[in-house]
């Protein structure tokens, strides 16, 4: 009969004391994060039976700082965070939220600070702002951060999660060029923020799909929402500036309103309509013949990959178990519905 491995055996295969080994085995406490889950690891893979329950001694803080949006990807994101949460609870996380009201540097800054005063480490969804970049820069150097959605380049983050945005916009200028044909039109972008690196990515690739294979297609006009749900005037106005508009790209909110405003001028099934992010009222749109097309991405992968980086930063996560980024996909009439 084999032997039960002894602490010194844990000791001697994770390079480290057996005081080390006991203080972590018997939950003593004092012993740095890496070391832990090195041991503890080490532990489990000789077959070390308490081991095969022990989470770390100490809660990893992770605060997610966001806007406050009732977007439909937020809500996703944040749906998502709540259940990796749970589902890496054996890793002793704590994962909280932390909101700023307005898109104003001031505002997020604040809402950083407070933060980082209280974390360990930081997921943030944030806006290309110089002031905004250069606190993010700051802070990197105290604790990690992961960005989300929309990079913020330059700065000393450890990640990036999320798609490729220039890709998710070649992908719509692909769509869009294909269904318009070799008769091509004019096609207007809605953007929901410039500041939103990812929103600017999308349309340079857009831009570069449509300029490349499709010229007859042509951008006449790229409207920014501000991310505003309602702004039928604005929307009105956008579309008696193109009468002769044959396609929208609207990587923003407000298709609902978009959809009444093309229905009232009876233009709801010839202008072809591209967006993002798969919801009961997109495809409720897609239904009626508003919605062509809908590029989608998978909230809670995203906020999964952010935890398990943050994990792995701490020594408590294998860097080839992270989820691998996601590639866009494409929705049509066709294959939204799981029938």
């Amino acid at each position: 009969m084999a032997r039960k491995p002894s602490m010194d055996d844990v000791a001697a295969a994770a390079g480290v004391s057996r005081i080390t080994v006991d203080r972590v085995l018997n939950g003593r406490g004092g012993v740095k994060p890496k070391t832990e889950q090195l041991v503890i690891e080490t532990a489990r893979a000789l077959g070390v039976d308490r081991a095969l329950t022990m989470m770390p001694t100490r809660i990893l803080r992770i605060g997610v700082l966001l806007q406050n949006n009732v977007n439909s990807y937020y809500v996703k994101l944040r749906e998502g965070f709540v259940r990796s949460a749970q589902q890496y609870k054996r890793y002793n996380i704590r994962v909280t939220f932390w909101y700023f009201e307005q898109i104003r540097a001031d505002a997020a800054i604040r809402t950083l600070a407070r933060a980082a005063a209280e974390c360990d480490g930081l997921v943030v969804i944030l806006f290309d702002d110089p002031e905004v970049t250069a606190k993010v820069d700051e802070l990197s150097r105290k604790l990690p951060i992961v960005t989300v959605a929309s990079d913020l380049p330059g700065t000393g983050r450890i990640a990036y999660v999320g798609s490729n945005a220039v890709q998710e916009g070649r992908t719509a200028g692909a769509l869009m060029g294909r269904f318009l044909g070799d008769a091509g039109g004019d096609v207007v972008v809605i953007v929901g923020l410039h500041r939103l690196l990812e929103h600017d990515q999308r349309a340079a690739g857009f831009h570069d799909a449509l300029g490349r294979k499709h010229p007859n297609c042509r951008v006449v006009e790229t409207f920014q929402s501000y991310e505003q749900e309602n702004i039928r005037k604005d929307f009105r106005a956008l579309l008696r500036r193109h009468p002769a508009l044959r396609g929208v790209y609207n990587m923003s909110v407000g298709n609902p309103v978009l959809a009444e405003e093309l229905k009232a001028i009876g233009k709801d099934q010839s202008v072809c309509v591209i967006t993002h992010t798969v919801t009961p009222e997109r495809v409720a749109l897609m239904d009626e013949g508003v919605v062509d097309a809908i590029i989608d991405r998978e909230p809670f992968m995203e906020a999964r990959r952010a935890i398990e980086i943050h994990l792995h930063h701490a020594g408590r996560f294998a860097s080839e178990d992270i989820t691998p980024p996601q590639r866009p996909r494409i929705f049509i009439g066709e294959n939204v519905r799981l029938e």
